[in-house]
């Protein structure tokens, strides 16, 4: 899930919901297994839309809901991920989901001291340089890495890399504009 898919007025409640779930599952030693399943609760929310319409239908009674649910999920994910979606039916916040599943990952990343590094280049990049670049940003930011790409034609060549709130343009298309407005001078 990445941030460009969350509403960011969202997440400030969604961090509440995500915090007590890692609570509770630091407690019982379930961190990875509730993140799991908390995906797959999201992911089957915005892949079956009839079931993401269904569940935040204002008209349809909760106890409704609340069985569909149970009956989608019960058994196939961890039980606090399901009571976190039977919290989430009873005020009416289903569509947290996502958000809190952005929390949670946000929140074990930082623990685990990995870094997300968004990485746009003008064509797929090759396993060997993704293992070098990832190798490199390591060394330097003493951090795991973990990256998001995406393929932006655009930049003609070279990369844009994303680290938290900083951007590194190495674009072509970076250079070239660099160059247009040294000529204007």
């Amino acid at each position: 899930m990445t941030s460009k898919t969350i509403d960011n007025k969202l997440i400030p409640l969604a961090q509440r919901y995500s915090d007590a779930l890692i609570e509770v599952a630091k407690d019982r030693n379930e961190l990875d297994s509730v993140s799991t399943d908390l995906k797959t609760a999201a992911e089957s929310l915005e892949s079956v839309k009839e079931m993401a319409d269904f569940l935040s239908h204002p008209v349809i009674p909760l106890f409704e809901k609340k069985e569909m649910v149970k009956n989608v999920f019960e058994g196939k994910i961890n039980n606090d991920v399901l009571n976190l979606l039977f919290i989430l039916l009873e005020k009416n916040k289903i569509n947290l989901i996502p958000a809190v599943l952005y929390c949670f990952e946000e929140s074990l990343d930082k623990a685990k001291n990995i870094l997300k590094v968004g990485v746009v280049s003008a064509v797929e990049i090759d396993e060997d340089l993704k293992q070098k670049l990832k190798d490199k940003l390591e060394n330097k930011l003493k951090k795991s890495i973990k990256f998001e790409f995406d393929i932006n034609p655009d930049i003609i060549a070279g990369l844009v890399l994303k680290i938290q709130d900083k951007t590194i343009d190495g674009s072509m298309a970076a250079k070239l504009e660099g160059f247009k407005k040294t000529l204007r001078q």
